[in-house]
């Protein structure tokens, strides 16, 4: 162990004889190795904390810089999508009308397709029918006599083969529903079989069957 020791003649400057002191060095190379260790380790500790301290802060920058950048991308994206529906706007609208007056186009041609067809069937049953049983047709002439009363002169135009083969019944049928002026009797080479036209001085009532379904499909329509 080393020591030291004061030589008792010393003095301080007010004349007083110091004591004789012993001044032992391990002790003090021991405190000083302790302070030392607490010191480092109180470093360590700092040290360790600040690298836990950077980690967190990086991560947390990290954290917020993907954020920051998805939120970025996602703008750009709302907006380059926004721009191109701007563009894109007047096409789709363009697109969807030419759509609506297509299926309107559509639409009317088969409900006119359909009504054509609907007449067609209609007016080969109807032929069918008068062909069979020609007495048919007088319901015509009847109906197209009486909507020609009150006339003075009225003209029955018919099919010739109709006429010869129902003579009789339409001469009859002239006298009942128009006693005051019966009505003369043509034949017409024009006028479909079954059918039948009224001439009057006030108009004409036509009543084949072709201009039948005309007006059925006209009020179809």
């Amino acid at each position: 162990m080393a020591t030291i020791i004061k030589n008792k003649t010393q003095a301080r400057t007010t004349g007083v004889p110091l004591r004789e002191v012993a001044y032992d060095l391990t002790d003090f190379s021991g405190q000083a190795e302790n302070y030392l260790d607490q010191v480092r380790a109180e470093a360590m500790k700092i040290v360790q904390k600040a690298k836990q301290e950077a980690i967190a802060i990086r991560s947390q920058a990290e954290e917020a810089g993907r954020k920051a950048a998805h939120a970025a991308v996602e703008k750009i994206l709302d907006e380059k999508v926004a721009q191109q529906m701007r563009t894109l706007s007047p096409a789709l609208a363009a697109a969807v009308g030419q759509i609506v007056d297509s299926r309107s186009s559509w639409e009317r041609h088969w409900e006119g397709a359909i009504v054509d067809l609907a007449c067609a069937i209609s007016a080969r049953i109807v032929r069918r029918e008068i062909s069979a049983t020609p007495e048919i047709s007088l319901d015509w002439i009847r109906e197209s006599l009486e909507l020609a009363g009150g006339a003075a002169e009225i003209s029955l135009h018919l099919n010739p083969t109709d006429l010869t083969t129902l003579r009789d019944q339409i001469q009859r049928l002239t006298e009942i529903l128009s006693p005051a002026a019966p009505a003369r009797l043509v034949p017409d080479e024009t006028i479909t079989s079954g059918g039948c036209r009224v001439e009057t001085e006030f108009g004409t009532v036509d009543m084949q069957l072709e201009t039948q379904l005309k007006r059925l499909a006209e009020e179809m329509s």
